[in-house]
């Protein structure tokens, strides 16, 4: 994409990093400015909020991935042994009682080396698209999904 393409796209993701959103989402983010698709698609607010999250080796090429929540005024632990993050994740919040189901899941490393998660999530009929953006990938998966569950079960 051209520097030219860019300014005009109707993408500001495009627009700002040079290439295009998902095309679900691109389509309901259309004509929108970058402050606003932020404000949209990216929660950071809610009552899930993720406080640690560790991961070590475990057995047959399997992560043990270990997490504090806050949720409303209680925090929890939770721990969980899968073979990946988003496996993980969305099993502890299931067995929290934020049942979340994942439609779509995109990753793009941007050039300035960081990570933009785009998910699409669906809870009950209700579908909606969160996007996080982490100097690590597997932290920008956590964030987007956190933030999908958060806009899901506010």
């Amino acid at each position: 994409m051209n520097a030219l393409t860019a300014l005009s796209s109707p993408d500001c993701f495009a627009a700002r990093y040079g290439t295009p959103l998902p095309r679900d989402l691109r389509t309901q983010a259309q004509d929108m400015n970058w402050t606003t698709f932020s404000q949209t698609f990216t929660s950071t607010a809610g009552p899930i909020r993720l406080g640690s999250w560790e991961a070590s080796a475990a057995r047959g090429g399997r992560t043990t991935f270990d997490a504090t929540f806050g949720i409303g005024d209680a925090i929890h632990t939770a721990s969980a042994t899968t073979y990946g993050p988003i496996d993980a994740l969305t099993s502890m919040l299931y067995d929290l009682g934020c049942h979340v189901e994942i439609l779509e899941f995109h990753q793009q490393t941007l050039t300035e080396g960081s990570t933009a998660t785009f998910v699409a999530f669906e809870c009950d009929g209700h579908r909606e698209w969160s996007m996080a953006i982490e100097a690590d990938a597997s932290l920008s998966s956590v964030r987007a999904v956190i933030g999908a569950a958060n806009m899901l079960h506010l």
